[in-house]
């Protein structure tokens, strides 16, 4: 609204001598703007007829479409909604933009006014969990020990209130109850130093989401039976396999029946790493027989990576995965027990799959839909 009363108040007269011969209008009514030669005018002070006969209407015209446009613009953005108590995601639809760190997906988040990321871990059951060594919290209540899947572990704390846990797509919330803290000091420093937490599954329990690295975002659709109706969520998509998963103990960890030449291998969906995978001996020398299964050597981690060719789904959905960390069948596997595998064979499906294809993750309905990067 300010542009359209800028663009009524003033008009843009482009410099002619003829001007300065105008009636009743002194010095101190224009000022020359350098280096275009223009001279502004106070409409206020100018007779109308005079206005009509030396105004140049274009610049003044194009001053009102901006305007009405920037009018336009401000009046449809709605301010930030607040939300209170429970970290949990609200709307019908979400859009957050994420940082690709190496294989990690994080998502931009300001927390009792200190700026950070949430790395989007989907093998993170709880809601979102806040990095105690980044964040300046209070002390929590004692609640445990906790471990990630790659073997780091920590003290579990409880915070009674955070103040303000807000996202740059406008989702605001005050006063969280009952939100963990732990010092993730491990994450800092071999992969962000604004690691402010984890956001996990219970945060969007009950939408289904699209991951898109192409793009860096993920859309969170809430999970109705109007949306699994329409699916919208794949409008304009090209759907190149829809895989059917199941759930063992944690509702969050989709497990998926593979196959690389003669070899049954268990697939885990997961955010949170690089993808891995780990053999017993008969089916690593099978697949290094048929050289479906290659070293792949160091990578600048010092870590020793494989590749595994031509893995196929049970829909026939078939794939390769380069780069996967490799992982001796002698190496115990903490994750294995909380999942309840017992398979030998096992593949973690991270960033080395998930970069190469658009997801959507319809936990409710148990199919995750791999999609054409377009």
């Amino acid at each position: 609204m300010i542009l359209f009363q800028q663009a009524c108040k003033y008009a843009v007269i482009s410099y002619r001598p003829k001007v300065t011969s105008i009636p009743n209008i002194t010095r101190n009514d224009y000022f020359y703007i350098y280096p275009f030669k223009e001279i502004i005018y106070n409409i206020e002070d100018m007779p109308y007829q005079r206005i009509l006969k030396t105004v140049n209407l274009k610049p003044f015209i194009l001053c009102l479409i901006v305007g009405l446009f920037y009018t336009n613009y401000v009046n449809s953005q709605s301010p930030p909604v607040v939300y209170e108590h429970n970290a949990v995601l609200q709307g019908d639809k979400q859009t957050f933009r994420i940082y690709m760190v190496n294989a990690f997906p994080f998502i931009p988040v300001t927390v009792n006014g200190t700026k950070g990321k949430f790395m989007f871990d989907t093998g993170n059951g709880g809601d979102i969990e806040l990095n105690s060594n980044f964040i300046k919290l209070k002390a929590g209540k004692p609640l445990g020990n906790g471990n990630v899947a790659s073997g780091q572990k920590f003290e579990i704390s409880v915070q009674d209130t955070v103040s303000e846990v807000k996202f740059d797509n406008g989702l605001v919330y005050h006063n969280l109850l009952q939100i963990k803290s732990e010092n993730l000091n491990f994450l800092q420093d071999h992969i962000t130093p604004d690691c402010a937490g984890y956001m996990g599954y219970a945060f969007f329990k009950g939408y289904l989401f699209k991951l898109d690295y192409l793009r860096n975002q993920i859309t969170f659709y809430k999970n109705t039976a109007e949306r699994q109706a329409s699916r919208d969520f794949l409008k304009g998509e090209k759907i190149l396999a829809v895989l059917p998963f199941e759930i063992r103990r944690a509702p969050n960890d989709p497990i998926v029946k593979l196959r690389a030449g003669d070899v049954d291998i268990i697939g885990i969906f997961d955010t949170g790493q690089y993808g891995g995978i780990q053999l017993n001996p008969e089916a690593e020398k099978t697949l290094l027989n048929s050289k479906l299964f290659s070293s792949a050597g160091i990578d600048g981690s010092g870590d020793t990576i494989s590749t595994l060719r031509n893995v196929s789904t049970a829909e026939h959905f078939k794939f390769d995965l380069p780069a996967l960390n490799y992982y001796p069948h002698s190496q115990p596997l903490p994750f294995k027990k909380s999942l309840l595998i017992t398979e030998e064979n096992i593949l973690t499906l991270g960033y080395r799959f998930l970069s190469q294809f658009k997801t959507v993750w319809d936990y409710e309905n148990k199919k995750i839909y791999i999609l054409q990067n377009q």
